[in-house]
């Protein structure tokens, strides 16, 4: 990448962070907050061992790269909060990588697109639940707002904001951090060609051959049948396994039947009333494709 991609260290914070760093006592969270400030992001606190806003805060919204106002939310909050950054104007999105389940795997999700990934050389952080978040720049010219953010299972993109070691999540009655790897930020490389393609797979009303492109294949609704909806996903898979097997011309309260089975097949079950409102939703619109109002 040429340097003039990078963004740039801002000297008048460097200078600020370098004052304030004299005054308080630092942790290994308000260190990395203030690196971060002088890598030129906006910084926020989140109540430690989660990715829960503190009761009271603005969450995200009082992310800043100030770092007396920093340094005030860690004074009020706790010198250990978990820490996130704001993506949005930075040029940075993640790859989040999920590896929760066997059914949310997203290196065997890209291995089935096709995908041979090798994450070697990039900005990566590994999280609590032994995923992965791989940091990258947009090129110049790709539009960022009109991507797919779920393109496969257990794959995300996110372009809005971030938790970011060395913050800690409670996992199975105890604290795991998240692990930074490689380089700063500010020094990832730009999405590769691969990536790229994926997030701009994105349904088109002018698919002359479905009109929309599935998010889940036949196979993967039929796994969703035996196995239940997976965290994380379930108003989406419970959306497509219900439109699935009203396309099939099942009978509406069989579907409804399979459905509400499937939902109690898993480990985080919607609630009954979560359900009703996805399947009447899905049931109105395929009344509508078959009318010709689509």
């Amino acid at each position: 990448m040429s340097e003039d991609t990078k963004k740039p260290l801002n000297t008048n914070l460097q200078a600020n962070v370098q004052e304030v760093s004299k005054n308080v006592i630092s942790s290994d969270f308000t260190i990395k907050s203030h690196e971060l400030v002088q890598q030129g992001f906006k910084v926020y606190l989140l109540a430690q061992g989660t990715n829960v806003p503190y009761k009271g805060s603005n969450a995200h919204l009082d992310a800043t790269n100030d770092v007396y106002k920093l340094t005030d939310m860690f004074l009020k909050y706790g010198a250990n909060s978990n820490i996130g950054i704001i993506l949005k104007n930075t040029g940075l999105i993640v790859l989040d990588v999920d590896r929760h389940t066997p059914n949310k795997n997203g290196l065997a999700s890209l291995k089935k697109a096709g995908i041979t990934t090798n994450f070697d050389d990039e900005v990566v952080e590994k999280t609590p639940r032994n995923g992965f978040h791989v940091f990258y720049y947009i090129p110049k010219g790709f539009d960022i707002e009109k991507i797919n953010h779920n393109p496969l299972p257990g794959v995300e993109i996110i372009t809005d904001k971030i938790t970011v070691a060395p913050s800690i999540k409670l996992v199975n009655g105890g604290g795991i951090g998240y692990q930074h790897f490689g380089k700063d930020f500010i020094h990832a490389n730009l999405m590769p060609d691969w990536l790229i393609e994926l997030a701009s797979n994105v349904p088109k009303s002018g698919n002359t051959q479905t009109g929309r492109v599935p998010k889940y294949s036949v196979k993967e609704r039929w796994q969703m049948v035996l196995n239940g909806f997976t965290e994380g996903e379930r108003n989406l898979q419970c959306t497509s396994i219900s439109g699935y097997l009203l396309r099939l011309g099942i009978p509406t309260k069989v579907a409804y039947e399979i459905v509400d089975l499937v939902n109690s097949r898993s480990s985080s079950p919607l609630a009954d009333k979560e359900i009703n409102t996805i399947f009447r939703s899905v049931y109105e619109r395929e009344k509508r494709r078959l009318l010709g109002g689509q």
